[in-house]
């Protein structure tokens, strides 16, 4: 919270530290306007839609934050199961006659449950995995259609990362443009590929 609130107070103030895009950014990147009020930066966070976010961020900053809030949606989770169900279950079914003199801590873990309290950690430790599998489940999915959505964008087809091939190992008598027409014909022999695109550089 205290680093929230300097956070707060600081950006407005600095806003090449904390904004550098608003200066540099064309404007299909730039973010949207934002006020200098010290909690202005609140409302675009929780608004923002993630399809907005790779437009303006970028594909791998919108997975980050995905993953982020994956995290922070799954350890919730595992904490309200923990705190409503395990921890009670380990201080009712405690062996009381070992436990007196325990701190609260002790209390809490299943160090001093025996018997049928234990059915509860087998049962948690199950859920727990389910808990798991359902986050990465499901925002594995949602990855992949983000990745589907962005490689069909004019932005990706058009840029020249997307265009490009390396190829590896070829052979060093076949390490010239002679050599390498050679190699393309045999491996695509309808010659869609067309020979500009062939670059000097092999390696």
């Amino acid at each position: 919270l205290l680093l929230a609130l300097l956070f707060s107070v600081v950006r407005p103030r600095h806003t090449l530290v904390y904004a550098p895009k608003i200066k540099y950014a064309d404007k299909t990147h730039a973010p949207p306007p934002m006020g200098k009020g010290i909690f202005a930066w609140i409302h675009p966070v929780l608004r923002t839609k993630e399809d907005v976010l790779v437009d303006k961020l970028g594909l791998d900053a919108a997975l980050f934050l995905r993953f982020t809030r994956m995290l922070r949606n799954m350890f919730v989770a595992l904490s309200l199961l923990g705190c409503l169900v395990m921890i009670p279950v380990n201080v009712a079914d405690r062996n009381k006659s070992i436990t007196h003199g325990i701190s609260v801590l002790q209390m809490m873990t299943p160090l001093y449950v025996f018997g049928n309290g234990l059915w509860a950690q087998v049962v948690c430790a199950w859920l727990i995995d389910i808990i798991v599998a359902y986050f990465l489940w499901h925002n594995y999915r949602r990855v992949k259609e983000l990745r589907r959505a962005y490689f069909q964008t004019p932005e990706y087809q058009m840029s020249l990362h997307a265009r490009t091939l390396m190829v590896t190992d070829i052979p060093s008598d076949m390490r010239t443009d002679e050599g390498l027409l050679r190699l393309t014909d045999e491996v695509n022999p309808t010659g869609v590929l067309p020979n500009a695109a062939i670059g000097r550089n092999v390696k």
